[in-house]
């Protein structure tokens, strides 16, 4: 594992607990239903609140997980897949989409339940307060660390298939075939004359 890769995921990772800790943390200090007091000339009275900035700043860093995600595996779509590669490049679009989804969504969360939080208005008619319900905070929370884990999978996937290489190809003997030579075996006798002395 390089450097730059060990970057990565150190700076996703760091931003994306961040995202997930502010998201957890606006949960618990947002204003409930038990915390507003209601009065019969202002309306309702709400006490003061960091979850709104809190949840502004989680949907801010999720955002910014997004595009560093988006920025790094960008090439996980354009690379020449082979058969060693095809999975792996697969395995990284999978991620990236279910991991864009949730940022999307984790966004659209956090900055609703922030806005919701600033919006101290009363339903005279109805006599009730607006106050963000339950859990949505936390659901933000919990998208953005979603969403971090499977951005950091999605870039593992990707430089795994970036990492791998199509074999070499065996260069072309030009067509020349090789054979051993044939010679024309043929059993050469020496049939000397023999020439008779003749004594006189």
């Amino acid at each position: 594992m390089g450097a730059a890769n060990i970057v990565v995921y150190i700076v996703v990772g760091f931003l994306g607990l961040i995202a997930a800790a502010l998201g957890f943390v606006a949960e618990a200090t947002k204003v409930k239903a038990a915390d507003i007091s209601i009065s019969r000339f202002d309306g309702c009275e709400y006490p003061s609140s960091p979850a709104s900035i809190l949840g502004y700043v989680a949907a801010l860093l999720l955002l910014i997980v997004l595009i560093t995600i988006s920025a790094v595996t960008r090439c996980a779509c354009c690379q020449r897949n082979n058969s060693n590669t095809r999975s792996s490049s697969a395995g990284a679009i999978f991620f990236f989409i279910i991991s864009c989804i949730a940022s999307i969504i984790g966004i659209g969360i956090l900055i609703a339940a922030a806005n919701l939080s600033t919006r101290q208005e009363s339903l005279s008619s109805l006599g009730l307060c607006y106050y963000v319900k339950p859990g949505v905070f936390a659901a933000g929370g919990g998208l953005a660390l979603v969403a971090s884990i499977l951005g950091l999978c999605s870039y593992g996937a990707s430089t795994r298939n970036r990492g791998q290489q199509a074999p070499a190809a065996v260069p072309s003997q030009g067509g020349i075939a090789m054979a051993n030579p044939q010679f024309d075996i043929a059993p050469s006798y020496s049939n000397p004359k023999q020439q008779g002395q003749y004594a006189v």
